[in-house]
């Protein structure tokens, strides 16, 4: 009973606070969406804790088995979803890096051009900045 209560806690509070989230924070529907199915199957284990026993006997597998099985696929698929989100938002933030390196880097040519007498200044300035950013790609 104390395990079926934990699991129904464990599991609302996953959905409460990634519904939460997405209305106070923005979160897109993407993340709303893994946060659910991480919720997910502890709401279902809790409402049916013979679940697991189900699927090892039509297996013909041991109880302990499935188990590991499942918890194994689980944080797979998860570690595979969140390497996503990640490698997606790598790539976004390193273009946004590059055009605001190439932005920069064309200001300090338009301003070298016009032969202001600061201008030599701030273009080598906007050259560093834009060898800054690309460091730190």
């Amino acid at each position: 009973m104390i395990a079926r209560l934990i699991l129904v806690c464990f599991g609302t509070t996953v959905l409460l606070v990634a519904v939460r989230r997405m209305r106070s924070y923005r979160l897109k529907e993407r993340h709303m969406i893994l946060f659910t199915f991480t919720g997910l199957p502890f709401l279902v284990l809790a409402i049916w804790p013979a679940g697991v026993g189900w699927v090892a006997l039509r297996l013909r597998v041991e109880y302990h088995t499935v188990s590991v099985l499942c918890i194994a696929a689980f944080l797979i698929l998860m570690v595979f979803e969140l390497l996503t989100i990640v490698s997606l938002q790598d790539r976004k933030i390193a273009t946004l890096a590059q055009i605001v390196g190439i932005l920069m880097e064309k200001q300090g040519m338009s301003e070298h051009s016009a032969g202001e007498p600061g201008a030599v200044k701030s273009a080598g300035k906007s050259v560093g900045k834009s060898l800054d950013l690309s460091a730190l790609i």
